[in-house]
This record gives C-alpha cells, structure tokens and sequence, in this order.
C-alpha cells in the first residue's frame, strides 16, 4: 500500500498527460523518466527559479493535508 505521509496522487487531462510524456522524453531522451519524476522535477526547476528571482523561499517543505 502507498504511504500516504510521502506521496500524493494528481488527476490530469489526456492532453496535459501526453505534454509530460514529451517533456519526459526531452528532458532525459535516453532514459524513461516516470509521469511523477517529469512532475517532479519540473516543479523543482520552477522552485528554483521563483527563490533566485525572489525573496520570498517557496520551500517544498512545507505541510499539505
């Protein structure tokens, strides 16, 4: 059974769906990277740049219920 205190489940569109499985594929052409890691990592890289543009720290580590 899936830990629900480490993981969150998404609902996304066919359309929205497919545009992942693209990034996916430019993101890492020789490897297959998983709809989650894709999500992940493009919610990481707008982390990233939102702290250096401001002084505002959008910290993943924060509580969500």
């Amino acid at each position: 059974m899936t830990d629900l205190t480490k993981y969150r489940n998404v609902s996304l569109t066919h359309e929205t769906y497919k545009t992942l499985i693209g990034l996916s594929k430019a993101m890492l052409p020789d490897a297959k990277l998983s709809i989650s890691k894709t999500i992940e990592c493009l919610a990481n890289e707008k982390t990233k740049k939102l702290n250096e543009k401001n002084t505002i720290n959008y910290s993943p580590k924060f509580n969500v219920v």
